[in-house]
Parts: C-alpha cells; sequence; structure tokens
C-alpha cells in the first residue's frame, strides 16, 4: 500500500508529517517510516499535519477529525475508497475537502459545499440579484424550491469558513414521458438545472472542477443526481455551456430554436376575431384559471404524437403555471366536439414591453386548426393588442408541429443570448431519441 501510495504521487516527498488511521495503519507506519516520512497515529499530535491517510470505512466523523489535524492545504488519501463513492463525495466536501482526483485524494480547504439548510435563502436572494441584475421575490423562490410536485431544495451551495455563502448550483425535478421504445410509456425523473453563480470576488479561487463553482456541481452530482434521475438539462450561455462540458461530461444537443412572428405585419389575422365565425369553425377559445383532470385525459390521448416530453398533466401545469407567482401567466385553451367542450389544445403567454412570448403549448394534431383559432383570439385580446413580435421556441420535433407553425408565418431568428439545450446523462444515454423525438418549449425551462 506504502508503495503505491508513492508511486501515484498521492502524498508529499519526505520527510512530510503524515497522520495514519485504519485497520491497515500499522503496516502503513512502518513502510512509510522507512521511505523517509515522519508518521504519527496519535490523534492529538503536536504539530499539524502535512498529509492524513484513512484505510478501512470512512466515516465522516474520521474525515472532520483529519481536517483538523491537516495543515492547510494539507492533502487527505483515502488508501481504499468505497466502490460506491457518491456518500463519501458528499461528505468530503461537506467536512471542507476539495476533492483533486475521483479515486479518493482531497486536499483541506477553507471552504465547505453542502445542500440547503432553513434560512439559506436570505443570502440566496440577494446573491441572485447580484449575479443576474434581477429581484426575484421569496414567493417566487418559495414557489420554485419548495412547492414541485415532484421534489423539493434540490440545492448545493459553497460557504467560506464563516458562512458567507459564494457558490450556487441549484436544479427543480420535472418528469418526462418517453414513447420512444414501443410497449408502454416510460416516466423518466430529471432535473431542470438553474441558477448557477459564484460571487465575483471569489470566481478566482480554483480552477475548473477544483473551482468553487465545480465544487458545488460536484456535491449537487454526488447528492442529487447520480442513481436518481435519467439526466439533467439546461438552457445554458457559452461561459456555462464551456464549463459544463468541459468539467462535468455535458453536451450540447443544438442551439435554442428561436422563431418570432411580427404582428404588424399580422398573417394570422386572416381570420377575423369574429365570434359567430369561430363557432362556424367549430372552435370554442377560453381564457382560463386553472388546470383539471381534461388536461390529464388530454395529455394521455396526444401524448403519443410528441413521442418525449415533459409530463404536461394538470399537478405539473397547475403548479408551473397557474400557481407560479410572478410573473404573470396568460393561459388559454381550445375546445372543440359536441357543444365544444372536447379540450384539443392549450397555450401559456406572457407580456412584456411590445413582446408576446408564447411559453408553453400542446396541440391535438388531428385539429391543427386550433392553433390558428387559439392565437387569433389571444392576439385579438384587450391585454394583447399592443404586443408587436410574439416570440417562442419551435423544435424540429415533431414535424408536424414545426409545419403548423411556420405557415403561420414564424420565422427563425439567432436566440439573442446564444443559448443551447445541454444535457448531462446519468446510466442509459437520450441522445439517441432526443435528436429524434424531444419536444420542449420555453416553459420547460427557468427562462420563463
Amino acid at each position: 500500500m506504502a508503495d503505491l501510495l508513492e508511486s501515484k504521487k498521492l502524498l508529499p516527498a519526505p520527510p512530510a508529517c503524515i497522520f495514519l488511521a485504519g485497520p491497515e495503519a500499522g503496516s502503513l507506519a512502518r513502510s512509510l517510516s522507512e521511505a523517509g516520512y515522519t508518521v504519527t497515529m496519535d490523534p492529538t499530535p503536536a504539530e499539524s499535519q502535512d498529509a492524513a491517510v484513512l484505510s478501512g470505512p470512512v466515516q465522516p466523523e474520521a474525515l472532520a477529525a483529519a481536517r483538523r489535524l491537516l495543515k492547510d492545504k494539507g492533502r487527505l488519501v483515502v488508501a481504499s475508497p468505497p466502490e460506491d463513492f457518491q456518500p463519501l463525495a458528499v461528505a468530503l466536501s461537506e467536512v471542507g475537502f476539495v476533492l483533486l482526483k475521483p479515486d479518493g485524494v482531497a486536499r483541506k480547504e477553507d471552504y465547505f459545499v453542502r445542500e440547503y439548510r432553513e434560512g439559506d435563502e436570505e443570502q440566496i436572494l440577494p446573491m441572485f440579484q447580484r449575479s443576474f441584475y434581477v429581484q426575484r421575490s421569496l414567493a417566487r423562490w418559495a414557489w420554485e424550491y419548495r412547492e414541485n410536485p415532484y421534489g423539493t431544495l434540490r440545492i448545493s451551495e459553497a460557504f467560506t469558513g464563516d458562512g458567507k455563502l459564494v457558490a450556487h448550483y441549484a436544479g427543480y425535478p420535472v418528469r418526462f414521458h418517453d414513447e420512444t421504445r414501443g410497449g408502454e410509456p416510460r416516466k423518466l425523473p430529471a432535473l431542470q438545472i438553474g441558477d448557477t453563480m459564484t460571487e465575483p470576488a471569489f470566481r478566482h479561487v480554483g480552477r475548473g472542477p477544483t473551482s468553487l463553482l465545480g465544487r458545488t456541481v460536484r456535491h449537487f452530482y454526488a447528492r442529487f443526481c447520480e442513481g436518481q434521475v435519467a439526466f439533467n438539462y439546461g438552457f445554458n450561455t457559452g461561459n456555462i455551456q464551456r464549463f459544463s462540458m468541459s468539467f462535468v461530461g455535458a453536451r450540447r444537443l443544438e442551439s435554442l430554436p428561436f422563431h418570432v412572428l411580427d404582428l404588424e405585419k399580422r398573417p394570422i389575422a386572416v381570420i377575423p376575431p369574429n365570434r359567430f365565425l369561430s363557432r362556424l369553425a367549430g372552435y370554442r377559445v377560453e381564457r382560463i384559471a386553472h388546470f383539471d383532470a381534461r388536461w390529464d385525459e388530454f395529455f394521455r390521448r396526444v401524448s403519443g404524437s410528441y413521442r418525449l416530453l415533459v409530463e404536461r398533466d394538470a399537478r405539473y401545469l397547475e403548479w408551473r403555471y397557474a400557481r407560479c407567482p410572478e410573473p404573470e401567466s396568460f393561459l388559454y385553451a381550445v375546445f372543440r366536439g359536441v357543444r365544444r367542450s372536447r379540450l384539443v389544445g392549450w397555450s401559456v403567454f406572457r407580456y412584456k414591453e411590445g413582446r408576446l412570448r408564447w411559453g408553453d403549448a400542446l396541440f391535438d394534431p388531428h385539429h391543427p386548426g386550433a392553433v390558428r383559432q387559439l392565437l387569433t383570439a389571444v392576439l385579438t385580446a384587450p391585454e394583447h393588442r399592443q404586443a408587436k413580435i410574439l416570440e417562442t421556441w419551435i423544435t424540429s420535433r415533431p414535424a408536424w408541429w414545426r409545419e403548423t407553425l411556420l405557415a403561420l408565418g414564424f420565422e427563425s431568428r439567432p436566440e439573442p443570448d446564444d443559448l443551447g439545450f445541454v444535457f448531462v446523462p446519468f446510466g442509459e444515454d437520450p441522445e439517441e431519441a432526443f435528436r429524434a423525438h424531444l419536444y420542449y418549449t420555453m416553459g420547460d425551462s427557468d427562462l420563463f
């Protein structure tokens, strides 16, 4: 074991002071002493140690004890790392070590990474405003991280020794519906990643995986991802994309399919906003406030036409849009059939400074005319008449959806912030299915 430690250069050069603990400490002590090291197994040595070697099963209290014995930047070596390393990776971060190598080599640091604790939002919200120049309310934060029906408080954070928040990485759980393999549909748990931030004054600490953000991401993956979700995904700008692709195995699927409709030309308005004509066409458009069991039945009916998408059932939609405290969403549904009571499509919009954002939508492909009817009603509603641009994301999957919207006059434009869809798989690789079938909208991101 001592030869292995030296051959891999896991320890500082002799005559460094080494603390040993665990069932193999005795044999290691002899070998390391012969190699010129000053070795102790005393848990209260007179001076701080340059390195510590722990053998056998490692408990969090042993890590904390080793940290107390080490000099600043002192090295810790876990001589026999467990096969399932994730719990140990979490424990190392929380005790105050930065992992240098995936085989159990760490360094004592002045920063601690841990999951959310009650009251952390008192630092999270001001940091969010400093990072993104947007003031987020406590109600909005609580909705996103405390009230999600699929899971709460998936948050990892880095702190200084005196408790100052310096890095943050979080996501909220969603469930994907997958009909890409035939047979019964699968439910895939995933995490939509957002609120990735580091205090500017601390961005120089470490590089890549040893940066404060890198350490926080490692903790997040070990604590909330490995063995728990099928994949993470997010809609990221260039810097965080490059970081994710370089250090956590992320892949960029594609640039976001940003499209706009110039409403001053109004190609959709060839259908007059006349209720009588709308009734002749067989449709009824209604502004709604909540989602009920009809949306569950609708999703079961049409999901096969989309194949792979976030499960848009009533429980999810009620949380995502009806209960979101801000900004205001405009929810619309379109009906047809006997007494025009059969749901055939719905959409979610938000308005800001002359731009109407079409954030989410699901339609029955057997009723393509419902799309035009709904948009006509929305664009002629008093609250939207001042809109000059309608913008949305239009994926190429499914093809009928893209063809329907392009026929209405939508044009592809470069995404203003050069955002891309980025994902990290855990286990089964979803990329082939993503490229063939993935449907997503603005509402599948935390940007809407």
